[in-house]
């Protein structure tokens, strides 16, 4: 099972990024066992950042921990070119895409390697099955994807559909065993990026536990700012959470 974390992306008062404190939570992520980080995604709201502040949150996570273990969400050219240069392979999300020959241009347009990030609430057009497969069958299907909103007979469909060697993660992690059964090599979880210490080991049912204690407290939150910011309380040293 892969587990992939959103990273956190902390700030200061004045809304910069905050280099101490991102760094040092890049190096406590380092020490899990999770399989990747994204960087700038939905999560803290990279979407909102601009390709600068973007780029310097590459270049921190690289200088800190490396980029073996590193994603970087692309919302634009530039956030793929910069992403690439680094060593960081790009999360490329689609955008706006209004039929799938325009995504087949864009992923035929796309360094390698490369994921994916599939959202309906970004584009019309996501990675269903029927894109997946006339990608693979045009030799345009990048290496991975994040899935989002979908249900468990579309992950069992897309495993079909992209075949053994694309690495596919399920965007929801509200029932990992069955997500595993239905094809999914592993999930996005954000309810675990505040690194609880200590960490799930690397077994669904510990890992299904932790997300489920940490989503609760999560879901009595009044929306989703109010949720990313109790994310960052539990996250912050001296939270019962971190044991920091």
């Amino acid at each position: 099972m892969q587990l992939v974390l959103p990273a956190l992306t902390f700030r200061t008062p004045g809304g910069a990024l905050d280099t101490a404190a991102t760094a040092a939570y890049a190096r406590r992520a380092a020490g899990t066992w999770a399989h990747r980080f994204i960087l700038s995604g939905t999560t803290t709201g990279g979407h909102q950042a601009s390709e600068t502040d973007r780029a310097a949150v590459v270049d921190l996570w690289a200088e800190t921990i490396g980029v073996d273990r590193l994603t970087a969400c692309c919302w634009t050219p530039a956030d793929i070119t910069h992403a690439t240069r680094t060593g960081v392979i790009p999360m490329v999300v689609l955008r706006d895409l209004t039929s799938d020959t325009e995504a087949l241009n864009l992923f035929a347009a796309l360094p390698r390697p490369c994921y994916l990030f599939s959202h309906p609430e970004f584009s019309p057009t996501t990675l269903t099955p029927e894109l997946a497969a006339t990608a693979r069958a045009a030799g345009v299907l990048p290496a991975a994807a994040k899935v989002s909103k979908v249900p468990l007979s579309s992950i069992a469909a897309l495993r079909t559909a992209t075949g053994p060697d694309f690495t596919l993660w399920d965007g929801t992690a509200r029932h990992i065993t069955a997500s595993l059964d239905a094809g999914a090599d592993g999930i996005v979880t954000a309810p675990l990026s505040h690194l609880p210490d200590p960490f799930p080991a690397a077994q669904a049912a510990q890992v299904q536990a932790a997300i489920d204690a940490a989503q609760h407290h999560l879901d009595t939150q009044p929306g989703r700012h109010a949720r990313t910011a109790a994310l960052f309380v539990m996250a912050t040293a001296g939270h019962p959470s971190t044991g920091v």
